[in-house]
């Protein structure tokens, strides 16, 4: 089919050569507008409407899923499907959900970016920053951590929390902080479809009956929570997304070497030391769009 773009150009070329007096194209001029005239005719008629219809190619969802990045256009159009979608299907017994549960992951909110920490200048003790950074890439608000740390740089050092609920707050977030999140808490975020910002001890062998304690840089470790499963069971765990490895709960300290991106931790674990004061003592931050 011609698009009007190339029809404007063809129309545009015919006008310039009937001012030149170009015999063949005055031809061809007379030959393009009846050919055209019968296209619209066959476009109008409601036989060529149904060989469009029956020869028209069901949609599949898989490359949606595929090329998915969470741009407005995307969930735009994610909101008029599931209005379109019979309840039963939304529900959380449908068969597909429970297929899509067979990995074991009850809820996890897709992060598209992953920073390592180590990668910054001084990125033994940039936990902070990187994590900052993985939850403002997710709501489009940096493209880089680097371009997190020009920013988080203004208001105090790394280690400060209030700098980094400043820097949040500076790019259009709504961001409140608290030291006495629960498990409860961060699953809500997550159900909303946020990553949730946790401070935790990293340092001390539990196996060894040490209790949990902060690093040689600066006191604790902070992470990305963004998935959970098994909420029901005796064996949950948190989806984290780590700037610094793959964390070593029980020993302590991190393996660097290997990426922290979607780990899975037991929950019994990070719990010694993200709520190292008892219930309702752990370190969050809980990050929105007004």
């Amino acid at each position: 089919m011609l698009r009007s773009e190339a029809i404007r150009v063809l129309s545009n070329w015919l006008v310039c050569c009937r001012r030149r007096g170009n015999a063949v194209a005055l031809r061809f001029d007379g030959c393009f507008h009846r050919w055209i005239q019968l296209w619209r005719s066959y476009l109008r008629s409601s036989k060529i409407r149904s060989a469009l219809t029956l020869s028209a190619v069901p949609l599949t969802l898989l490359p949606f899923f595929t090329f998915f990045r969470g741009t407005p256009h995307q969930l735009a159009a994610i909101a008029e499907l599931e209005r379109s979608l019979p309840q039963d299907i939304l529900d959380e017994d449908a068969s597909w959900f429970e297929a899509w549960r067979a990995s074991g992951i009850d809820q996890e909110v897709h992060m598209r970016t992953y920073y390592r920490q180590l990668d910054l200048p001084n990125g033994q003790r940039m936990c902070f920053t990187s994590a900052s950074a993985m939850v403002a890439a997710f709501h489009r608000k940096v493209d880089s951590q680097e371009e997190y740390e020009q920013i988080r740089a203004k208001y105090g050092p790394t280690s400060s929390v209030m700098a980094h609920v400043s820097a949040l707050n500076s790019l259009g977030l709504r961001v409140r902080f608290t030291q006495n999140a629960d498990s409860s808490d961060i699953e809500a975020e997550i159900d909303q479809g946020r990553p949730v910002l946790v401070g935790w001890l990293h340092r001390g062998d539990l196996l060894r009956g040490e209790p949990p304690m902060c690093g040689s840089y600066s006191c604790g470790h902070w992470s990305v929570i963004h998935g959970y499963s098994g909420r029901h069971s005796n064996d949950s765990e948190w989806l984290m997304s780590d700037p610094m490895g793959v964390p070593d709960m029980a020993h302590g300290g991190h393996n660097a070497a290997l990426s922290g991106h979607r780990v899975r931790v037991r929950q019994a674990e990070i719990h010694q030391r993200w709520q190292a004061d008892g219930p309702r003592s752990g370190w969050a931050i809980f990050v929105d769009e007004p």
